[in-house]
């Protein structure tokens, strides 16, 4: 009972540390925008190229349930494209609310209508993410090279520039003690928290089904059916960002290599552990867009109130947010349905 309490507890830490920071971030950004003068710029947009980027975000979905269902096969179980597909789209929905905590709903849901062990599909999972960074880490070298000058250039003009495109340095103190105060509550609570709990304790038997999920890539009968659905998910990642260029005037110049460096800045945004990427996406896309000479970085108190750089990130994240809600409400309701049929 009492390492069950100790782990909720940690759950409820995390989860408020998570929400805080997204919540810090999302002051820092729009403490000097002017609400009506957004409201006016996002009722302004091409909302047909929206809704496309939400189309190739939602085929992303259904490429990961597809994919997915290949490492299944290939450690011998079964499940239908149906369930797979909810069930990626429950982790989503999930990491909106809980960072990092999808993965685990994903597993658990499939669980419950196909029977196979968690630690299995877990083991899946990691595959897959291993394989993601390297797509994730390839394209990131691909836009250095295609943008290592605006990269040194914009260094060097934040830093000649740092009173006026930063905030005040009251405000950096506060970041640094943030950051400060985070690396010390993680390395307390990874200490006296997680080592010493339920999850220690079990972590022995779980890298038994870890090994099998890895030894998945290599018996898997589908190869070119496993990979054709890996490029398809990039692709419908870049085309969701590249699409919404057209929706404002503003980024409608960008071309195919902006496309790509802010779909690996995107990325980057969305692996920090904030629920769905808020704050962390806005601002690291926000700064691409910058280095693009698209908008500026910060809002001063006489800046731009409808700043560019941070419309076109926040018509990104609400997309695919709303992606995320009507995916993951018609998955949850499959596999209601499907255990429902069941029982």
């Amino acid at each position: 009972m009492k390492e069950s309490n100790k782990k909720i507890s940690f759950v409820i830490l995390k989860y408020v540390a998570s929400l805080s920071f997204a919540g810090f971030i999302i002051y820092l950004l729009f403490r000097n925008q002017d609400p009506v003068a957004l409201i006016e710029k996002i009722s302004e947009v091409e909302f047909a190229w929206v809704i496309l980027s939400m189309i190739f975000g939602g085929w992303a979905y259904v490429n990961r349930g597809l994919r997915w269902i290949v490492l299944i096969d290939a450690l011998g179980y079964n499940s239908s494209k149906m369930n797979s597909v909810s069930s990626v789209s429950v982790g989503y929905f999930t990491n909106m609310f809980i960072p990092r905590a999808g993965e685990i709903s994903r597993c658990t849901a499939l669980n419950r209508v196909e029977k196979i062990p968690v630690d299995k599909l877990f083991g899946t999972i990691l595959v897959e993410r291993v394989i993601d960074f390297v797509f994730l880490i390839s394209l990131f070298l691909l836009t250095l090279i295609l943008k290592f000058d605006l990269i040194l250039r914009f260094f060097s003009e934040l830093g000649s520039h740092s009173s006026d495109s930063i905030p005040s340095s009251s405000t950096k103190y506060y970041v640094l003690v943030a950051i400060l105060l985070s690396f010390t509550l993680a390395y307390y609570f990874l200490k006296k928290w997680i080592v010493k709990t339920f999850f220690y304790e079990k972590i022995i038997e779980f890298i038994e089904g870890l090994k099998e999920g890895f030894k998945s890539i290599k018996k898997m009968k589908r190869k070119s059916a496993f990979w054709f659905h890996t490029f398809s998910i990039w692709i419908m990642y870049f085309l969701m960002t590249y699409i919404c260029f057209q929706a404002i005037p503003e980024t409608s110049h960008l071309t195919i290599s902006d496309g790509l460096f802010l779909l690996v800045l995107g990325g980057i945004g969305m692996v920090i552990p904030t629920p769905g990427g808020v704050g962390s996406y806005h601002a690291i896309v926000m700064i691409g867009l910058s280095v693009l000479g698209v908008g500026t970085i910060f809002l001063g108190e006489n800046g731009d109130p409808s700043n560019p750089a941070l419309l076109f990130p926040t018509i990104v994240h609400i997309a695919q947010t709303l992606v995320a809600i009507i995916m993951g409400s018609i998955g949850l309701l499959i596999l209601s349905l499907t255990k429902r049929k069941q029982s």
